[in-house]
C-alpha cells in the first residue's frame, strides 16, 4: 500500500470514529451485583462479571444482562485478555452454622466430613458453592462456563474460619469444584498480599506449595488510581507469579488493568 493510500485509509478511520463519536475501548471493568441498580460501563475493552450476590451462596440478580455486556467487548490481544472473564465470592463459615453447610461426604486428600467445622467440610463447602456458581452462569452462558477465565474473589469482607488450614481446605474446594463442574479455563485470585496472607497464611514464596503451582492473580484497588494499578503490576504480585490484572477507580466504577507482565 502506498503511503498516499495509506494515509487515506486513516483519514477515513478517524473521519468514522469521529462521527460515530465512539472512541476505541482502552479501559476493561468488572461489575457485579452493585450496579444492578445503574448503567455498566460503557465502551469497555473487556469485561469481568461477578456471578454471585455478595456470598457464595447468593446470586447475582443481574447476572444474564452483565455477561452480554462482557460478551460485547472486544478483549485485548497483547497481552491476551478474553472479552469476558468471571469471578465468585468465596469464604469459610463453618463455624456460623449456614444452612448450606455439608453434612457429609468424602473430599480427596482431606476425608470425611461429619458436618463440623473440620478440613473436609471445609473443602466440600467451597466445591458446592463453586458448582452452584458455575451452573448460575451456564444457565446463560455454557461456553462462557466452561472456557472463561474464574477468578476467587478472597477477602477479609467475606466469614472465614479460625486456621489458615480450614480456609486452605475451602479454596482447594472452590478450584475443585469449577473444575469437576466443568471450568477449563484458568483459575485465579483476586485479593491482595496483606489480604491473601491474613485469610491463608501464606506468601508468594509458599502460595506454590500449597496450591500445586502458582495461581494467577488480580490485585484488588477499589481505592486505588491508576498509577497505584501500574505500581501493582509491576510489582511481584502474592501468590507466586507476576500480576494478571490490576483493579483502580475509574469515575463511579471499578477498572481494571490489563498487565503487561503475562501474555
Amino acid at each position: 500500500m502506498s503511503v498516499v493510500a495509506l494515509a487515506f485509509v486513516l483519514v477515513v478511520a478517524v473521519l468514522i470514529i469521529w462521527i460515530s463519536g465512539a472512541a476505541p475501548p482502552t479501559t476493561g471493568y468488572d461489575a457485579s451485583y452493585p450496579q444492578c441498580a445503574g448503567s455498566y460501563p460503557s465502551n469497555p475493552l473487556f469485561g469481568i462479571v461477578g456471578v454471585n450476590g455478595g456470598l457464595a451462596s447468593d446470586a447475582n440478580r443481574c447476572l444474564g444482562g452483565e455477561l452480554r455486556w462482557a460478551r460485547g467487548t472486544p478483549g485485548q490481544k497483547r497481552p491476551m485478555q478474553p472479552p469476558l472473564a468471571l469471578y465468585i465470592d468465596t469464604g469459610n463459615p463453618g463455624g456460623r452454622h449456614v444452612a448450606d453447610w455439608p453434612g457429609g461426604g468424602a473430599a480427596p486428600a482431606y476425608g470425611s466430613c461429619n458436618g463440623l467445622l473440620t478440613d473436609a467440610c471445609s473443602y466440600l463447602y467451597g466445591e458446592q458453592r463453586a458448582v452452584r456458581s458455575f451452573s448460575l452462569v451456564a444457565a446463560f452462558d455454557p461456553v462462557a462456563a466452561e472456557t472463561a477465565p474464574w477468578w476467587l474473589d478472597v477477602e477479609l469482607a467475606a466469614s472465614w474460619a479460625g486456621t489458615y488450614r480450614l480456609n486452605i481446605a475451602a479454596l482447594h474446594g472452590f478450584i475443585a469444584g469449577l473444575r469437576r463442574a466443568g471450568a477449563t479455563g484458568p483459575i485465579g485470585v483476586y485479593s491482595t498480599g496483606a489480604q491473601w496472607r491474613d485469610i491463608t497464611g501464606l506468601t508468594a514464596q509458599t502460595t506454590p506449595a500449597a496450591f500445586d503451582g502458582p495461581l494467577p492473580d488480580w490485585v484488588a484497588g477499589t481505592d486505588a488510581t491508576l498509577a497505584q494499578a501500574r505500581q501493582a503490576c509491576a510489582g511481584g504480585g502474592f501468590t507466586g507469579v507476576a500480576p494478571t490484572l490490576a483493579q483502580y477507580r475509574a469515575g463511579p466504577f471499578d477498572a481494571d488493568l490489563r498487565c503487561a507482565g503475562r501474555a
